[in-house]
């Protein structure tokens, strides 16, 4: 009894660690700019040296934290590495549609699947022991293990996408205020990614990594590529052909900035007509299973209840 409870101390030990794991790892919160401002300008607000002190320190060993996990994560993912480029590749691209342009972001996946995977392991092999079913247990917590940090991917993606995808007409709305007022398309970009870096961080960031594309060298038909075919964003990628074909056949930038973002705008309207048009039909299955049954009993129950005390069941 002794043994299986001291068993049973580990396993918890190690799903509380690898929680923590990935806690740290992916659970990071998309404000991390903002706040680090906020902070920066209250510390520049504040006299206190101690204080500015003290979060500096904070931040470091959080920093310090986060970093031993990719450590620990880099290393499990080794032996588990995929072998040819073309998977690589192609986790790099789906990791890419997700915004992660970090290049250890490969490995870190790979020890995640390999961490919790073996996470999964220990609690199925509880569950198992403790429902008489070991074999089943363990291969379920195996693949929820295995499985759990793709899943999180897929919903980083589609997150990624939908916010490009609201904040892109807001953006082509900035450009074609700057376009007019006499900037390049290079330094709209640039200006529209900076005022846009807190409301929307996201399409700040691609806009960022475009203009650095073209300091260092390629052609703005090359950036702008690589912007649609690096985010996978359909939006993006309808943006950058229209600004390509308008380079190539010298039309008005700025009318076919503000044609696009009316477009974009329509089409974000048709999809909220769409999901609100959608809402009575998935309405219909809780108000049927749920609603209606406990309308019924408040309603109906105190006749039945008049009903089974009555002459007519008691005798």
């Amino acid at each position: 009894m002794n043994d299986q409870m001291f068993f049973y101390v580990c396993v918890i030990g190690a799903i509380t660690a690898v929680g923590f794991f990935v806690s740290r790892l992916f659970v990071t919160g998309s404000d991390t700019k903002l706040r680090q401002r906020l902070s920066e300008s209250g510390a520049k607000l504040s006299d206190s040296a101690e204080q500015e002190k003290a979060e500096n320190e904070e931040r470091s060993a959080a920093g310090a934290v986060v970093q031993g996990l990719q450590k620990i994560g880099t290393a499990a993912a080794e032996p588990f590495m995929p072998s040819s480029r073309e998977k690589q590749s192609n986790l790099r691209k789906q990791l890419g549609y997700a915004g992660v342009y970090s290049p250890s972001a490969i490995r870190v996946m790979t020890g995640a699947k390999v961490l919790l995977m073996a996470g999964g392991v220990g609690i199925g092999y509880g569950v198992g022991v403790y429902l008489n079913q070991l074999m089943m247990g363990l291969s379920l917590g195996g693949l929820i293990g295995y499985f759990a940090p793709r899943v999180w991917l897929k919903q980083k993606i589609k997150k990624n996408q939908t916010a490009l995808q609201l904040a892109l007409p807001d953006a082509l709305d900035l450009m074609v205020v700057c376009v007019e007022a006499g900037l390049t398309v290079d330094d709209a970009m640039q200006r529209v990614g900076s005022e846009l870096m807190l409301a929307h961080p996201a399409l700040s960031r691609e806009f960022g990594i475009a203009r650095m594309e073209t300091r260092v060298g390629l052609s703005r038909s090359e950036s702008l590529k690589n912007l649609g075919v690096r985010t996978g964003s359909p939006a993006l990628q309808g943006l950058s052909a229209m600004l390509i074909q308008a380079e190539r056949f010298g039309t008005s930038i700025a009318s076919a900035l503000r044609i696009q973002a009316e477009a974009l705008r329509v089409k974000r309207q048709h999809a909220a007509e769409e999901l609100a048009a959608k809402a009575s039909v998935k309405m219909s299955f809780p108000l049927v299973l749920f609603i209606f049954p406990a309308t019924f009993i408040v309603l109906a129950g105190p006749t039945v209840i008049g009903l089974m005390k009555s002459a007519l069941f008691t005798e």
